[in-house]
């Protein structure tokens, strides 16, 4: 897909260039070949019914787990600002 840019600068009196993007059609959205599991960087070896996707910092890979285990007997969920 191409770059898509807008150029605004204060001397444009009318506005930002318009920017048009074009979305993929709804059946390739909806297309069902299209698989979480099949990336490259998710391991689904564990995966079960309920399972979470959790970030693995050894392999830099997501990982499917039914349960989540600490250590230290606290848990953080730091899941950013919005």
């Amino acid at each position: 897909m191409a770059d898509i840019t807008a150029t605004i600068n204060p001397q444009t009196s009318a506005g930002p260039q318009k920017v048009s993007v074009t979305l993929p059609a709804a059946a390739a959205a909806q297309n069902s070949s299209l698989s979480l599991k099949l990336l490259g960087d998710v391991d689904t070896t564990n995966l079960d019914d309920g399972a979470l996707l959790q970030y693995r910092s050894s392999d830099q890979k997501f990982v499917t787990r039914t349960e989540i285990i600490t250590t230290t007997g606290t848990l953080v969920f730091n899941c950013g600002q919005f």
